[in-house]
């Protein structure tokens, strides 16, 4: 397989699946369990990251049950990793009752540009629906950082990576570019949702739980580019969960 297709294909493997499973021994006291409580009792100003297993209904509610409690307490401002930003006229057309909501995913190129079902992200795509709720088109294409682009990376990022790898390891060479790779992803992905957001109230960043747990993902990046508190949550934990130091786990 040639190296770009390679990569591409590991950045969407590991913002899909998540990150390894690790050994009993390693999970034991390393990450929190939290509940809906937990998520929706910061205090606002406040930026949260919900790391959602992508196309999973269970998760996918979750959130827009979060979206929908936080709104009755501040405004709301939510970045879908789901929705490329090239959309985003699609959604502020919506938001101004110029779009009709079973046009969406034909508008959105839903098939093409994400490819899971659109069902469980209709209600985060409509949210505007709700008072005070905008919605930010926080997607981009998947591959390599561009060459001109400086961003920050992670201490160790690779050492958070490299076990998702599982049975298909990744050569050594091939190792730095993918770690810019899911770093560019993460940074933009927060970057697009810190902008479009005016500080007040909440911004929720939902993305693949990938960007998320190991506290080295969208949140890190997201925490360099406000002074807005920064909490991060994984929406499912899963039968076997990987439990790294500091997440936060939705049981």
């Amino acid at each position: 397989m040639p190296a770009d297709r390679r990569l591409r294909a590991a950045v969407l493997s590991l913002a899909t699946a998540g990150g390894a499973l690790l050994s009993p021994a390693a999970m034991a006291g390393s990450c929190t369990w939290v509940g809906f409580r937990d998520v929706v009792d910061v205090p606002a100003p406040a930026v949260i990251v919900l790391g959602e297993r992508h196309g999973t209904q269970p998760d996918l509610n979750r959130a827009a049950k979060v979206v929908r409690k936080l709104a009755r307490q501040a405004p709301v401002s939510v970045a879908l990793e789901a929705v490329h930003h090239r959309f985003q006229p699609i959604l502020d057309r919506y938001a101004q009752d110029k779009v009709e909501a079973g046009d969406l995913p034909a508008l959105l190129d839903w098939d093409d540009s994400w490819g899971f079902a659109w069902r469980p992200y209709a209600a985060l795509v409509t949210a505007s629906d709700l008072d005070g709720v905008g919605v930010i088109a926080a997607g981009l294409d998947l591959g390599k950082k561009p060459e001109e682009a400086e961003i920050p990376i992670p201490p160790r990022y690779m050492d958070l990576l490299r076990p998702a790898m599982g049975d298909h390891p990744m050569p050594a060479s091939m190792e730095p570019r993918f770690v810019q790779s899911m770093a560019w992803r993460d940074h933009e992905i927060a970057r697009r949702g810190v902008e479009g957001w005016d500080g007040s109230g909440y911004l929720v960043i939902v993305t693949g739980r990938g960007h998320v747990e190991g506290s080295k993902g969208v949140g890190w990046q997201a925490a360099l580019q406000t002074q807005a508190p920064v909490h991060a949550f994984v929406l499912k934990a899963g039968k076997e969960p990987p439990c790294y130091a500091g997440d936060r786990l939705w049981k």
